[in-house]
C-alpha cells in the first residue's frame, strides 16, 4: 500500500508539474522507478522509511536543490549521488553509512550537510572540495575521531576539518567524586585508595580535597584520575550543582551502621542522576568493621542501571580497599571518552594552565594562551575549557550566563573559599547576615588576599547564594544559614494554592529562589525553608518541606494569578539549570483536603479536549475543570508556549502575530532563522512543539506545499498537541486539523482575527 501510495504521489508530481515531492513517512522499501521522470523537481523527502538503496535513477533528478534521506537504512551512498550538481542541502542523518563516497566533492553547490548518528570512521578528503559549505553536523558518529563537544556544539566545517587535522594524543584522564552524608569517611577512603594510610583522627572535609591517583588502563596506559572528596555537611549540598558533572565516575559512599534512610541512599542517587546523567556509580558501604551493609541491593541495582557495584569496606583495617580499586580502574577505563584523542595542542594549553600560580584568570587571559599555542577558533577553546572543567583540574561556567564572566578558577581555591564562608560560626550566630568586612576574619590572608573579597562575594552572588539587602553592597543575607524555624506568617485560609512535586527536592531550589525573589520579600519574612512575597498587589507564601520532596504555594489578595504565575516562572527556570530535574505541578482541590492534589497538566488537557468536568481519586463528586484552571490561569495562561508553524514567505506576518502573543506573557516558538545546527535545529523545533501547550498552523498554498509545514504538523499530532489552524490566504484546512477552532484571517482585519485568536487561547 505504501508503495502504492508513492506511485500515486509521483504521478499527481508529475501531472502537477510539481517541484517538490513529500514521499516520508510510508515505509518504502524501495523507491519507484517512475521517479525518474519528475527531472524538475527541486525538493525530494525520503525521510523516514526503510531504504537501504538509494536507485540509479536518482542522478536523473538534476535539477534537485534539496534532497532529505534521513532516517532510512542506508550503509552506502551510490556514486550517482555527484551527479546532483545543483544540490544545495542534503540530510542523511539516523542512518548507518560508515564511508561518504569520494563523490561527495562534485557537490560544489552543497551548502548544508547533515550526516548525525551514523557510523562515519573517516572523512574522504574530496570534502574539502565543498567550499561553499557553511554547516556541516557529523555528531554521534562515535569511531569519527573528532571530540564529541566539538561536534555537539558546533557546525562550522572550517572548524571541524581542523580539528580532524590535528596531530593528536589520547587524553587518559578523568574525574571521581565522592558524596554521602557527613561522617561515612569518605576522606579516610580517598586515603586508603590513594596512600594506603588511615588516621582514625581524621578530620572532616569543610570544602573539597583534590587528590591525584594513577590508574592502570588498558594496554598498561596510565590514567591520571582527579579524586574530588566532597565534605557532607548539608550547608554544602548547595553547591554541588556547580561541580557534580558528567565525563565522571561517582563513588557514593555510606556508613554501613545507620539505615538506608539515614544516609539519604535514595536522595544521593538522583542528585547524581540530575547533575551527572548516566554517569558511572560505585556504591560502597564503608566501616564494616562494625557492622555489616543491609540495604536493597537487587532493587537498587534495577531502580537505578548506572550503579555498577557495591562494595562493602573498612578503612580501619583495609577490608575490601583492593576489590574497590580494581573496581574504580575498571570503570575509568571503560567511560566513553576516556581514550579520545584530542589535538596535542591542546595539551601544550593545559601544560601552560598548570604551570602557572593563578588562582583565578581573566576569560580573555585564557583565550591569548590558547592563541600563544597556535588555537585560534572559538569552538577549540571552548571545547576545551569544558573538558578542563569535566576533568576538575580547572573550573569555567561558560553554559551557565550568571556564571561565565567569573573567568577561569582553580576549583579548590573557589570552593573551599565558599565552604569555609558557609561554615563560618560568625554567620550563623549572625542568622546569615554576611558583612564584607567579616572575609578577613574568616578567609587566610595568604589565598584570600583583601582585593579578592569582592570577587568572593559577587561569585556567591552568581552562584545564587546570597544577596545584598542594605543596598549599599556591605551587608548580604546567606539564606542557608537562616534559622530553620518558619515564624508566624499569618492566615492562608481561602488563598489561591499551588505545588510542585519532585522525586528528590535539592535544597539550593528553595535558597536560590529567595535570592531571586529578595526584592519581594515582605517585612524580613524569610527562613531556611521559606518566605512572604509582596508581588503584583498579592501576598504570597512559597516553603519548601525538603523530607516530602514539595514546594507549596499559597497567594492571596492582589492579583493572585499574576503573582502565581511569577513564582512558577522563576522556579521553572532554576529547574531548567538542573539537568534531568522532575518536578510536576500540582493543584489542590480547594474544600478537599483529604483529596490527593491533581496534576495541573493533566488539567490542562481535559480542558483542550473539552472534558469539563473530572471526578479525582477519592473524592466522590465531579469538579468543573475550567473553574479549577481559572483560579490558575490569567486570560492567557501563565508561561504558556506557543509553536508557529508556517512558510518562511509569511515570515513577516508571523512576526507581527508573535510580537502581539507575546505581550500577553506567552512564549512564541517562531524565529527559526535564529536556530543552529542540522540535526540540532530539527531536535529545536521537535522541542519546541514538545513544550508548548498550542500549535498555529499558518496556512497557505506556499504552506500547504512545505514538507517542513507538513512534517511539523504531523509531529504535532503524533504528540497530541492542541493544533489551531490559522488561515491567512485562501486554501484547505488539512484533514486532522480542529476545524471548529480555526482562526480566519483572510475576511477580518489582524486586530479583529488576533483577538479571536486570544480568545480561543
Amino acid at each position: 500500500m505504501s508503495y502504492q501510495e508513492a506511485i500515486k504521489r509521483i504521478k499527481e508530481a508529475r501531472a502537477k508539474n510539481a517541484r517538490r515531492l513529500n514521499l516520508s513517512g510510508l515505509q518504502l522499501k524501495k523507491i519507484p522507478p517512475e521517479i525518474r521522470q519528475l527531472t524538475s523537481l527541486i525538493s525530494l523527502s525520503l525521510s523516514s522509511n526503510l531504504l537501504s538503496v538509494l536507485p540509479s535513477e536518482i542522478s536523473q533528478l538534476s535539477s534537485l536543490t534539496s534532497l532529505n534521506l534521513s532516517s532510512n537504512k542506508f550503509r552506502v551512498l551510490p556514486t550517482e549521488i555527484g551527479q546532483l550538481v545543483n544540490l544545495q542541502k542534503l540530510w542523511v542523518h539516523d542512518n548507518q553509512l560508515n564511508m561518504l563516497p569520494p563523490e561527495i566533492g562534485k557537490l560544489t553547490n552543497l551548502k548544508w550537510l547533515d550526516v548525525n548518528n551514523n557510523k562515519l570512521r573517516a572523512l574522504p578528503p574530496e570534502i574539502r572540495q565543498l567550499t561553499n559549505l557553511s554547516s556541516l553536523y557529523l555528531k554521534s558518529n562515535a569511531n569519527l575521531p573528532i571530540p564529541p563537544e566539538i561536534l555537539e556544539k558546533n557546525y562550522d566545517p572550517a572548524a571541524i576539518l581542523s580539528a580532524y587535522d590535528d596531530a593528536r594524543r589520547p587524553l587518559h584522564e578523568a574525574k571521581a567524586i565522592l558524596v554521602g552524608q557527613g561522617s561515612v569517611g569518605k576522606t579516610s577512603l580517598v586515603k586508603r585508595i590513594v596512600e594506603d594510610d588511615f588516621n582514625e583522627q581524621e578530620s572532616k572535609t569543610e570544602g573539597i580535597k583534590i587528590s591525584k591517583w594513577k590508574v592502570k588502563g588498558e594496554e598498561d596506559n596510565k590514567i591520571s584520575l582527579n579524586i574530588w572528596d566532597f565534605g557532607g555537611q548539608e550547608i554544602m549540598h548547595a553547591t554541588h550543582q556547580f561541580f557534580l558533572t558528567k565525563r565522571s565516575l561517582y563513588v557514593l559512599v555510606l556508613d554501613s551502621r545507620i539505615s538506608q534512610e539515614e544516609n539519604r541512599l535514595e536522595y544521593w542517587l538522583k542528585i547524581i542522576q540530575s547533575f551527572g546523567g548516566d554517569a558511572p556509580i560505585i556504591l560502597v558501604g564503608n566501616k564494616i568493621d562494625q557492622q555489616p551493609l543491609d540495604i536493597d541491593i537487587r532493587g537498587l541495582q534495577k531502580k537505578y542501571p548506572q550503579i555498577k557495584a557495591i562494595l562493602e569496606t573498612s578503612c580501619a583495617d583495609g577490608s575490601g580497599i583492593e576489590e574497590l580499586r580494581a573496581k574504580i580502574a575498571k570503570e575509568i577505563a571503560q567511560l566513553p571518552h576516556i581514550n579520545d584523542e584530542l589535538p596535542a595542542k591542546w595539551f601544550n594549553i593545559k601544560d601552560a594552565l598548570a604551570e602557572r600560580d593563578d588562582n583565578y584568570l581573566p576569560y580573555n587571559d585564557y583565550i591569548k594562551i590558547c592563541e600563544e599555542h597556535d588555537v585560534s577558533d572559538e569552538t577549540s577553546q571552548r571545547t576545551l575549557i569544558g573538558f578542563l572543567h569535566d576533568l576538575g583540574t580547572m573550573l569555567h561556567f561558560q553554559d551557565d550566563l550568571r556564571l561565565s564572566e567569573l573567568g577561569v578558577l582553580n576549583p579548590q581555591w573557589v570552593t573551599n573559599g565558599v565552604y569555609k564562608i558557609l561554615n563560618s560560626h560568625t554567620l550563623f550566630h549572625n542568622k546569615g547576615i554576611l558583612q564584607l568586612k567579616d572575609l578577613s576574619e574568616i578567609l587566610p590572608a595568604d589565598e584570600y588576599p583583601r582585593n579578592r573579597h569582592p570577587f568572593i562575594i559577587d561569585m556567591m552572588e552568581k552562584f545564587e547564594l546570597c544577596f545584598g539587602f542594605d543596598g549599599k553592597g556591605g551587608r548580604y543575607l546567606i539564606p542557608d544559614l537562616l534559622p530553620k524555624s518558619e515564624p508566624d506568617t499569618g492566615d492562608w485560609a481561602g488563598s489561591l494554592q499551588f505545588q510542585f512535586h519532585y522525586p528528590v527536592l535539592p535544597s539550593s531550589i528553595i535558597s536560590r529562589f529567595i535570592v531571586r525573589m529578595n526584592p519581594f520579600i515582605s517585612k524580613n519574612t524569610v527562613w531556611r525553608a521559606g518566605v512572604v512575597l509582596n508581588l503584583e498587589g498579592s501576598r504570597a507564601l512559597v516553603k519548601a518541606d525538603i523530607e516530602d520532596r514539595c514546594i507549596y504555594i499559597s497567594v492571596q489578595n492582589g492579583n493572585p494569578r499574576l503573582a502565581l504565575s511569577a513564582i512558577r516562572n522563576q522556579l521553572k527556570s532554576i529547574h531548567k539549570t538542573i539537568s534531568g530535574l522532575e518536578a510536576s505541578e500540582k493543584v489542590p482541590v480547594p474544600g478537599h483536603p483529604e483529596v490527593p492534589p491533581l496534576d495541573y497538566e493533566h488539567l490542562v488537557t481535559l480542558e483542550n479536549l473539552g472534558e469539563e468536568t473530572y471526578i479525582p481519586e477519592g473524592l466522590g463528586e465531579r469538579i468543573n475543570v475550567r473553574d479549577l484552571l481559572n483560579g490558575l490561569q490569567a486570560n492567557a495562561p501563565e508561561n504558556t508556549e506557543i509553536f508557529i508553524s508556517y512558510s518562511h514567505k509569511d515570515k513577516a506576518f508571523v512576526k507581527k502575530l508573535a510580537g502581539n502573543l507575546s505581550k500577553d506573557g506567552n512564549k512564541i516558538w517562531w524565529d527559526f532563522d535564529a536556530l543552529k545546527g542540522g540535526d540540532d535545529w530539527q531536535k529545536e523545533i521537535e522541542k519546541g512543539i514538545t513544550e508548548s501547550r498550542t500549535i498555529l498552523a499558518v496556512l497557505t498554498p506556499d504552506a500547504m506545499e512545505s514538507e517542513w509545514v507538513a512534517n511539523e504538523i504531523a509531529y504535532a499530532q503524533n504528540k497530541g498537541k492542541r493544533i489551531i489552524p490559522l488561515r491567512l490566504k485562501s486554501c484547505d484546512i488539512p484533514i486532522g486539523l480542529v476545524r471548529k477552532q480555526y482562526v480566519d484571517f483572510t475576511d477580518k482585519t489582524h486586530k479583529a482575527a488576533t483577538e479571536e485568536l486570544l480568545d480561543i487561547l
